[in-house]
C-alpha cells in the first residue's frame, strides 16, 4: 500500500535546521512521523526522533520511538553529515501512548492511555536506540484511534539535547488487519498540541482512559488528570525490563532494539 509522504525544510536558530517526514492514510498499516531533534552548528552531529503506531500482525498495535544519531533514513541533502556513534547510556527514549476518546455528548479528546515509568537508554554503543511497545491481541485500551508522543535525547558532551523536541507519530486505528475492509468513523485531527510544523509541545495535565476504553474519574465523577512530563533524564534509573536486540547494518552501524510489553 502507497503511503503519502510529504517532505518539507525548516529553518530555525542555532542551526536547528528540522527536516520532516510523514506517512498518513486513513487505512494505512502504520504512521509515522520524523523530524530532526537537534544539530550542531555545521550538522556533522545529528539527533532524529521517529514516532511510529502501527497495527502490527495481530491488530492490536505496536508503538514505535527511535533515537537515530545518524542521517535520515530518506537521504535529504539536508541531512546530517555522518553517522555518530554514541556510548553506552548516552540514547534514550520515552513514549506516551494516547487514545481518542468520544464521551456520551459526542465530544472527543485525546487521552492518555499509557505512560511508562522511566526512560530507557542504549547498553551498549550504538547509532540508533528504538523503544518498541508491543500491545496485545486487542488494543491497550480498547477499539478506536490511537498515536504516541515519543522524545528521543542524546547526550553530547556531558549536556542532554533533543529533549525540547516532542514527536506525534499520526493516528492510527486500532485494531487494524489487512482482513478490515472498512475504516470506522473518519481520523480524528491530530492532538491541538501538536502544531503542523511537527514542532509539538505536550499539555502539562491530560484526562486518562483505562484499560477498558473509559474515562477515569473519581469518587465524584470528575476526570482524573495525569502529569504528562517525563521523569528527570538519568540513566542511573533506566526502566528495567524488555528483551534487547542488536544488529548491525553493511556500514557498521548499530542498532539496538528494547521490546516492552504493555
Amino acid at each position: 500500500m502507497k503511503i503519502r509522504r510529504l517532505t518539507q525544510a525548516l529553518t530555525f536558530p542555532a542551526a536547528l535546521a528540522i527536516l520532516l517526514t510523514t506517512g498518513t492514510s486513513t487505512q494505512a498499516h502504520y504512521v509515522y512521523y520524523a523530524q530532526q531533534a537537534w544539530s550542531n552548528s555545521d550538522s556533522s552531529l545529528c539527533l532524529w526522533n521517529y514516532a511510529e503506531t502501527s497495527h502490527g500482525s495481530n491488530g492490536g498495535g505496536y508503538f514505535k520511538g527511535e533515537a537515530r544519531s545518524q542521517a535520515d533514513v530518506d537521504l535529504n541533502p539536508f541531512d546530517c553529515i555522518l553517522p555518530w556513534e554514541r556510548n553506552q547510556g548516552d540514547l534514550g527514549e520515552f513514549l506516551i501512548i494516547y487514545k481518542w476518546y468520544v464521551n456520551s455528548q459526542g465530544d472527543g479528546s485525546w487521552l492518555q492511555c499509557e505512560k511508562p515509568d522511566d526512560w530507557h537508554f542504549n547498553s551498549e554503543p550504538a547509532t540508533t536506540f528504538v523503544l518498541w511497545g508491543r500491545a496485545p491481541a486487542e488494543p491497550l485500551c480498547g477499539a478506536g484511534w490511537y498515536g504516541i508522543h515519543n522524545i528521543a535525547v542524546m547526550r553530547d558532551g556531558g549536556v542532554w539535547v533533543g529533549k525540547e523536541s516532542v514527536n506525534w507519530s499520526g493516528q492510527h486505528l486500532l485494531p487494524d488487519t489487512s482482513r478490515v475492509s472498512t475504516v470506522r468513523g473518519a481520523a480524528p485531527a491530530a492532538p491541538k498540541w501538536a502544531t503542523e510544523k511537527g514542532l509539538n509541545k505536550m499539555p502539562s495535565k491530560v484526562a486518562q482512559v483505562g484499560r477498558d476504553g473509559k474515562l477515569i474519574t473519581d469518587r465524584n465523577g470528575n476526570q482524573v488528570m495525569v502529569d504528562t512530563a517525563p521523569p528527570e533524564l538519568d540513566e542511573k534509573n533506566a526502566a528495567a525490563g524488555g528483551k534487547r536486540t542488536t544488529t548491525t547494518d553493511e556500514y557498521g552501524n548499530v542498532t539496538e532494539t528494547v521490546f516492552i510489553d504493555f
